[in-house]
């Protein structure tokens, strides 16, 4: 696919270039809810901007997104010589065994995506507080073993990482602290 249509579908989305899924996925929605035909912002010009009009850019950011998607999933295909370190360079489920999961990893790891932790909460319906807490290490303040599991499994599959080692490491940890600070 020529450059200059590439360059094109990241304009209707209103996103650079260089921008990550993640930020390709939130324009995509942001765009799509504010040309729904029910928008608060389109309602004041819809006798100048009619349903027709926002249908046909619609289905402009629709295939923006689809496009952009597309070509992401071959880039992602391509050897890692010949393509931009990207996301899937990461460690995922299949390369994990030797990497030990702390709060501090897992910040580098969201980081290096290019995620920030609203989006994480906002995906994973995680209190943002909470997320801060399991990054900081702020045992004292994390729920009980159990349900702090099943966060930071939730946690970790958001990030493609695999949630049973991430939270197997981080719980080992959590525990150690525990009981020093009893001592």
């Amino acid at each position: 696919m020529p450059e200059d249509v590439n360059k094109k579908y990241f304009e209707i989305l209103e996103v650079s270039p260089d921008a990550s899924l993640s930020e390709i996925k939130n324009a995509y929605l942001r765009l799509k809810k504010l040309y729904s035909s029910d928008s608060m912002v389109v309602i004041p010009i819809a006798d100048e901007f009619s349903k027709r009009n926002r249908e046909e850019i619609l289905k402009k950011i629709e295939n923006a997104y689809t496009k952009l998607i597309a070509l992401m999933d071959t880039e992602k295909s391509k050897p890692v010589t010949q393509r931009k370190p990207s996301v899937s360079d990461i460690p995922s489920e299949k390369h994990t065994e030797s990497v030990s999961f702390s709060g501090e990893a897992l910040r580098q790891i969201r980081e290096k995506k290019g995620v920030q932790l609203y989006e994480v909460a906002l995906e994973t319906k995680i209190r943002i507080e909470l997320l801060q807490n399991i990054e900081l290490e702020n045992f004292e303040a994390l729920p009980a073993g159990i349900y702090l599991k099943a966060h930071l499994m939730n946690y970790a599959s958001f990030l493609s990482l695999d949630a049973k080692k991430v939270a197997e490491d981080y719980i080992r940890r959590y525990e150690e602290q525990k009981k020093e600070s009893e001592e």
